[in-house]
């Protein structure tokens, strides 16, 4: 508490200092003469042209490669949700693993080497899911697309953006309300069918922005409540290991899922603009987003693994064994798990201009936080008993798996162990920036910017575990069972008793076979039974911390940059410095052993003897410079350069202090490490493109980069023992920790062409990427010579008709094959091409009202995953197509 103390009292030492120099720089502002009468020009953009003609004209005019997306209206971006829409903008790319854009690449950089700045500075986020590690990457479903106005995406640095990314940086503004015309009103009012869930979900947006007569004060509200009922259906291999007795890779577990969520998103905007004269403009922006994502899972699995002695009349592909059959007595589990999860992020933005005769001065004061991440969860084993007879076949694109038990029937199931905890996250950051720019006439110079920033970020997780079967559960009832779990498993001896069974259901599911004929769970009675009691006996389970899981990074950033801005005839461009110092503390707990790792906090059970709180540090400086230039070959032709020394921190997991773990009751259990001595990756690079504007709505462009990367993360493997609560035994479990390796290059081509004919319009781009690592490639080191996020094609296409009563455009999206990165269970994931087509139409009503109707994922794509190989299936998802019909309202 006292190092928490002393921090925050450095930052407000250091933040009052900014901005002491931010407000005495400034002229009294009561002794103007007078204020001046302020015209503000109210540029409105309506339509897919007009929207897709301003995103050239700032691509255009810009002094860097940029790429722009502009919202086709207010409230109305192109895409329902913003990944989406940058998925449409040339080498960025776009993962989908709940039908939804969530996290993005760009230029075969992976997701967490990628910046998103809201408004210049970053979004606190804290994912929902207990699957997901606190990464860097920014998570565009905490974002309504209504919030956007325009973005821009940044490929070749500047000395004034922040840092932190390898292949580009995503800067996201909102409206102000002095830039609307006064008393602007947005209303959309939707509804989202999807076949999955076979659901309607109401989606409602208001906005309403007010100015003075003077328009030197404004407000403006947004207000957004969208929901979802997200079904994901599939099939699953839990990993491939290396069986020594068979020498041959072998699923762990196969597995027929099906998971649902009630997403609920609230979001509320409130932004405050004031310009008392031609000088000085101030905007304070508040954001509060909360998603509840309470969801469950249920996965009929087979555990090949445990019965690969068992195993007859097996398919060997490629070293894998991808078919074959167990005749009795096989290991298979339903796994019931029922999560209470939501993520909530918070933002205060205090941004202030001045502009002077002899100079301009810019100051940002903000902080934002977050928290997220699973409250509770109880996971729930039932398995036939006696156990099964199974078969299962990987090959010919549609996997096949049945069992010899009835997998409907609840009275073949007897329980095996129910197990649950927490895992909240938190992410916060307080930041200071001055900018200062100074118009010169040196040579070819024009304006000369300096500026400072200071950055304190912190980010933690918890771990808790649920124990039904630990001491003092049965306090007061000692005479009907030894334990809480022993009292359930006493009670609901199979899965017909205590209302747990709710009826059956077929998985819809891209794999034959019975196993997706299955039991459908109870989860309101699963959740009376584990928290609040069963047949007069109260419910009781202890709380442990998991110590391995525990951890908190801090980090404070100081950067420090100048900047020469310079123009001639024929040229401009930019060149600068931007100086980095990174000071990281990584804080986790050590302990001894005696404990299995966990520390009981509500009662006396387990305390490890040795238990200390460990802090290392971390530090480094970096030194980027950048160079941007763009030449006019003539009126409508633009030949740019860019160079720069660019940087991304390693992920908040990955320099924790945490050590995790899978399952440990099947054969060769493995788990992940961090690294909290990881220095960042570093990469020069070089970008050059042509553009040809040959209409005000149309271009060609040809652009090629280059990235040198100094050193990418590789991974090493060592063997520690875990203790396996429900066999009672220790078990060797084998980490997969990180490290910095060798480094390589990644250098492509990206084409660009669009343009308008009359009513209609296309656009179509496509990307080449290839990454090479200077690493050998090995299969037996994991992730060794591989390239994360990074498909050497990708391609977009368009075609748009409008008028001024309609509109109708079609979309297509692909990628080829990328690495994903190692799977938690140490296996490398990679997924396979995804391409996606999209539509929507807009009839305008009135001048003030529009219908809409959306497609999304019309052919029904799947997300597919495998092993390196790909005839080592990893998983087949179904998100199915979603619909959106709505009626939007602009007055």
């Amino acid at each position: 508490m006292l190092h928490n103390n002393i921090r925050k009292s450095v930052i407000a030492v250091k933040m009052a200092l900014i901005a002491g120099a931010a407000l005495t720089a400034l002229p009294v502002i009561a002794q103007e003469d007078e204020v001046k009468e302020q015209q503000v020009e109210v540029i409105q953009i309506r339509g897919i042209r007009a929207s897709q003609e301003a995103n050239l004209n700032a691509k255009r005019y810009s002094n860097a490669v940029v790429d722009v997306v502009t919202a086709e209206d207010i409230g109305k971006f192109p895409d329902k949700n913003v990944a989406e829409s940058l998925s449409r903008i040339t080498g960025v790319g776009v993962s989908r693993e709940f039908g939804e854009g969530e996290k993005i690449t760009i230029r075969g950089a992976s997701s967490s080497t990628n910046r998103t700045l809201l408004n210049g500075q970053t979004v606190a986020t804290a994912d929902w899911f207990i699957l997901d590690n606190p990464g860097r990457s920014f998570n565009y479903t905490m974002l309504p697309s209504a919030l956007v106005s325009d973005l821009e995406v940044y490929k070749s640095p500047l000395a004034s953006i922040d840092e932190g990314s390898i292949g580009g940086t995503v800067i996201l503004r909102t409206r102000t309300p002095l830039s609307l015309d006064a008393n602007s009103v947005n209303i959309s009012l939707e509804g989202q069918y999807s076949e999955a869930s076979e659901k309607w979900d109401p989606q409602l947006s208001g906005m309403y922005s007010w100015k003075n007569d003077a328009e030197n004060w404004g407000v403006l509200v947004s207000a957004i409540k969208q929901d979802r009922k997200v079904v994901r259906q599939g099939f699953e291999v839990l990993g491939w290991p290396t069986n020594t007795d068979l020498d041959a890779k072998i699923p762990s577990h196969i597995g027929v899922p099906r998971f649902e969520q009630d997403r609920e998103r609230e979001t509320l905007f409130l932004s405050l603009q004031s310009r008392p004269n031609d000088n000085l403009d101030m905007v304070l922006n508040i954001l509060d987003s909360k998603v509840d994502a309470n969801n469950h899972n249920q996965n009929w699995l087979i555990f090949v693994n445990n019965n690969a002695g068992s195993l007859t009349n097996t398919v060997l592909e490629n070293g894998s064994i991808v078919a074959g059959e167990v005749a009795a007595a096989g290991t298979a589990a339903y796994n019931f798990i029922n999560r209470v999860s939501s993520t909530e992020t918070r933002s205060v933005d205090f941004d202030l201009n001045y502009s002077a005769d002899s100079f301009e001065l810019h100051t940002q004061l903000g902080h934002t936080e977050a928290k997220g991440g699973t409250y509770r969860e109880t996971s729930w084993e039932y398995g036939p008993a006696g156990g099964t007879g199974y078969d299962f076949d990987l090959r010919g694109g549609t996997p096949t798996a049945n069992t010899d038990v009835d997998a409907t029937d609840p009275t073949q199931f007897r329980p095996g162990w129910i197990w649950g905890g927490e895992k909240p996250t938190t992410d916060e950051e307080t930041y200071a920036q001055l900018d200062f720019t100074i118009p010169v006439q040196k040579g070819a110079f024009t304006a000369i910017k300096a500026g400072a920033k200071y950055r304190m970020a912190e980010r933690t997780q918890d771990r808790v575990a649920y124990s039904w079967h630990g001491p003092q559960t049965m306090t007061g009832n000692e005479d009907i069972a030894g334990s809480y779990l022993d009292h359930i498993f006493a009670t609901c001896y199979d899965w017909a008793q205590c209302g747990l069974f709710s009826g059956t259901v077929n998985i819809d599911a891209v794999v034959n076979g019975n196993m997706t004929q299955q039991m459908a769970h109870n989860r309101a009675a699963m959740e009376q039974i584990a928290f609040e009691g069963l047949n007069g006996v109260p419910a009781d389970f202890a709380r442990s911390k998991n110590l391995a899981e525990i951890w908190a990074v801090e980090e404070d950033i100081l950067a420090l940059y100048v900047q020469g801005d310079f123009e001639g005839e024929g040229f401009r461009g930019n060149v600068g410095v931007r100086f980095v110092d990174t000071r990281q503390t990584s804080g986790g707990y050590e302990f001894s052993g005696d404990s299995w790792g966990l520390w009981t906090i509500d009662r006396e059970w387990l305390t490890p003897e040795v238990l200390e709180w460990v802090e290392v540090d971390n530090d480094y400086s970096e030194v980027l410079p950048s160079l941007n230039i763009a030449f006019d070959l003539s009126e409508d032709q633009i030949l740019r350069f860019g160079a720069a020394r660019v940087m991304a921190r390693q992920d908040w997991n990955n320099i924790s202090s945490s050590i995790t773990y899978g399952s440990l009751n099947v054969a060769q259990p493995t788990g992940s490490a961090s690294n909290p001595h990881l220095m960042p990756q570093i990469a020069d690079q070089f970008d050059l493109s042509w553009e040809w504007y040959f209409d005000a709505s149309a271009l060609l462009a040809v652009t090629y980069f280059h990235k040198d990367i100094k050193s990418y993360r590789s991974f090493s493997t060592f063997v520690d023992q875990r203790y396996w609560e429900e066999g009672d035994e220790w078990v060797d479990v084998t980490f997969t920790r990180p490290e910095n390796g060798p480094g390589g290059t990644t250098d492509g081509i990206e084409l660009t062409y669009q343009q308008a004919f009359g009513d209609y319009g296309v656009s179509a781009n496509y990307t080449y990427t290839n990454a090479q690592r200077d690493e050998d490639r090995q299969l037996s080191r994991p992730g060794s010579g591989l390239v994360e996020g990074t498909s050497r094609h990708m391609m977009n296409a368009s075609a748009y008709y409008e008028t001024d009563k309609f509109s109708a455009r079609l979309m297509y999206n692909y990628r080829t094959e990328w690495y994903k990165g190692l799977h938690f269970n140490g296996d490398e994931l990679w997924n396979d091409s995804y391409g996606q087509v999209d539509a929507s139409f807009g009839y305008n009503l009135t001048d003030t009202i529009t219908l809409s109707l959306e497609a999304v994922n019309l052919t029904d794509e799947e997300v597919v995953e495998y092993n390196t190989d790909a005839a080592r299936l990893f998983s087949i998802y179904q998100n199915g197509r979603r619909f959106t019909a709505g009626i939007r309202m602009a007055f």
